[in-house]
């Protein structure tokens, strides 16, 4: 009989798909079974007679399995069979038609909503057909697809609608006609739409872990001094692995440290992650200072506090990870900035140090010469009288660590340089730069083949440099402002001598074509923001105040020299020269106060106000208010008043001197 013919096919069939279920089961990562029955319309379909052959609504369905890629493509083999009634005019035929394909299907499968599903698909394969006492044996197509509902993140039900196709001797849906034994007959066995139920089940030949599982991989250890920089630098590459039993939506990933961390940061956000799936996100965090507390190379225990939702239920994950991490003194010259980190002006050692250093110099200040480099000059020269020493790190020297990003180097703190009163160059250049920068002295830095040059900014406007040095070969000149370098490997020499150095230095590296960087500290901290260590341990370093004047003094002494002994030279030369003037006299007057050196000044001013100039007589005014002589400025402003009633620096002068006689 065909039927029974049919059944033993068909048999075959399941006997085949239930060996590929349990061979797939070793190695596959998800299977998939969907049943679909449905009911049938098919297409009106005509015999070579011209008599319609079946009827209007047949039943049938599909059992398809398969596995499951990526959560979302599904391939394997099909099964199906279909009861097709006959058309009632056909009254000679058997009452019952039959269809059993054989083949396979492929499909992907979309999730717009977390419960929702939608799949497209498309089959095919052999048939074996029965009408009439015919038996048909030929191929198949059919597209589907399904909406449905995840009742679970295995089993879903929904509505299945397909269109199918199966032939009778043509390969082709569109071949309409075939021969067979010498006559032509329709090439189209039966086709349809078939509308009905679908459940799909899914189940893993491996075990799930219920749970997103994480994994951070570093290419390099956390390097203590950057502890604020890794809110916007990674630390690392975090890979998650979605082992829960369905794709999950809204995936956020916080890092913590326990007390190494102040806050739980947010690293990243996936919108989905397919089942089995992985993906790759960066790894920040918050450290906070107490990661300093790394003294030796160390490991922090951390944790990723992952969450997602789980078909519309929130769910998380907390998995445990380890960062190694360098000691607090560790870095790579990745680039020249990374150096801005140590600089610190929070450190109590160093600001106990710069403000005895500093309240010293103003009790000496000279106010006819520039402010910062006098709080310059005593800063460096601080250093070196409390008995601070550059010598060079055995282990990892400057000259060879700073120019290779490879080598691991390790710089000192600041209050490190003064507790062991010693440093290479770099680390006396950071001691330096935290001092200045604790004064309110913009300061720079120009790391050099085997020197490294500390610049601090005097605040000179360019346009008024040679008011202040005898040339321009002295200084540099950083937007409008006048900057002078020092070389600190030779701290031992004081501060003009290592001045006059570093511009010996820059200027044969200049003539050598060498790419020098000057590294603006203000800039580098907005990314390398400073560390600020310190372990509060007792410094004293305070060098002698009689011994630090007497240096500052010497240093001010040779500026005087070099930068206002020339021209007052020359002017002293064109009044032997040309005679006494009122403004021959007034310039050299103008230079010895520039240069701080009053007592020279005043004899000059004396004789030009003899020769009635006014501006000489308040210059000699504002010597004596600054010297404290107050009822002598007084005179002086009163002499100016005689000759010139209007004169509005005289009428301030005496304003302001009586004010401080009463007092």
């Amino acid at each position: 009989m065909p039927l029974r013919k049919m059944m033993k096919y068909y048999k075959k069939f399941l006997g085949i798909l239930f060996i590929f279920i349990f061979s797939v089961k070793g190695f596959a990562l998800e299977f998939s079974a969907r049943v679909t029955p449905s009911a049938l319309f098919p297409f009106k379909i005509v015999d070579s007679n011209g008599n319609q052959m079946f009827g209007s609504v047949g039943a049938g369905g599909f059992f398809d399995a398969g596995i499951t890629l990526k959560d979302m493509f599904d391939v394997g083999p099909s099964v199906g069979f279909f009861w097709i009634p006959l058309y009632n005019t056909l009254e000679s035929h058997s009452a019952d038609s039959f269809a059993v394909p054989f083949g396979v299907h492929a499909d992907v499968t979309f999730y717009p909503f977390s419960r929702i599903s939608t799949t497209l698909g498309l089959g095919g394969g052999v048939h074996t057909g029965s009408y009439s006492g015919n038996v048909v044996n030929s191929i198949w197509y059919r597209a589907y697809a399904d909406a449905s509902f995840r009742i679970t993140p295995a089993l879903s039900v929904g509505l299945n609608t397909s269109i199918v196709d199966f032939q009778d001797g043509a390969w082709f849906p569109w071949q309409n006609t075939v021969i067979r034994k010498g006559k032509e007959v329709n090439g189209l066995f039966s086709a349809g739409v078939t509308a009905g139920l679908s459940v799909s089940y899914r189940f893993d030949t491996v075990k799930n872990a219920g749970e997103i599982e994480g994994y951070v991989m570093q290419d390099e250890s956390v390097f203590p001094l950057f502890y604020t920089v890794y809110k916007n630098v990674p630390v690392g590459t975090i890979t998650l692995v979605n082992n829960e039993t369905a794709g999950v939506n809204n995936v956020v990933v916080k890092f913590r440290a326990d007390n190494y961390t102040s806050s739980e940061l947010e690293c990243g956000h996936l919108r989905s992650l397919r089942k089995h799936a992985a993906a790759e996100i960066e790894l920040y965090a918050d450290f906070n200072e107490n990661i300093l507390q790394f003294a030796e190379a160390g490991k922090i225990p951390g944790e990723l506090v992952i969450e997602y939702e789980l078909l519309g239920e929130t769910r998380y994950s907390v998995v445990p990870v380890i960062l190694p991490v360098y000691n607090r003194n560790q870095v790579r010259w990745t680039d020249n900035e990374v150096i801005a980190s140590y600089i610190s002006t929070k450190s109590q050692e160093v600001l106990e140090f710069s403000k005895y250093v500093v309240g010293i110099a103003r009790n000496h200040l000279r106010s006819g010469l520039n402010r910062n480099m006098q709080f310059a000059m005593y800063l460096f020269e601080g250093m070196r009288l409390a008995g601070i020493s550059c010598s060079p790190d055995i282990d990892t020297p400057y000259a060879s660590s700073h120019l290779d990003a490879s080598n691991l180097d390790y710089i000192q703190y600041p209050f490190q340089t003064l507790l062991y009163k010693s440093g290479d160059c770099d680390e006396i250049g950071i001691l330096y730069m935290a001092l200045l920068e604790s004064v309110g002295i913009e300061a720079a830095y120009i790391p050099m083949q085997d020197d490294f040059l500390v610049c601090f900014n005097t605040g000179i406007k360019g346009s008024k440099a040679d008011s202040y040095f005898d040339g321009y070969d002295r200084f540099f000149v950083i937007g409008e402002e006048v900057w002078i370098p020092l070389a600190t490997s030779t701290l031992r020499e004081g501060f003009v001598n290592c001045w006059y150095k570093a511009i010996t230095d820059l200027q044969y590296a200049q003539n050598e074509g060498e790419e020098l960087e000057v590294v603006s500290l203000s800039e580098a901290w907005s990314s390398y923001p400073p560390a600020g260590f310190s372990t509060n341990q007792e410094v004293e370093v305070k060098p002698e105040e009689k011994d630090l004047v007497s240096a500052a003094e010497t240093d001010l002494s040779r500026y005087i020299t070099t930068e206002y002994g020339p021209r007052i030279a020359a002017v002293q030369a064109q009044i032997r020269a040309e005679g006494p003037s009122v403004d021959l006299y007034n310039a050299l007057g103008l230079l010895y106060v520039r240069a701080g050196m009053y007592s020279s000044a005043i004899p000059v001013y004396t004789e030009s106000a003899k020769l009635g100039s006014t501006s000489a007589m308040n210059n000699l005014g504002n010597i004596c208010s600054l010297q404290k002589k107050f009822a002598d400025a007084l005179a002086w402003y009163e002499k100016t008043l005689e000759i010139d009633p209007e004169n509005k620096t005289a009428l301030k002068g005496v304003a302001r001197m009586k004010s401080e006689i009463e007092k």
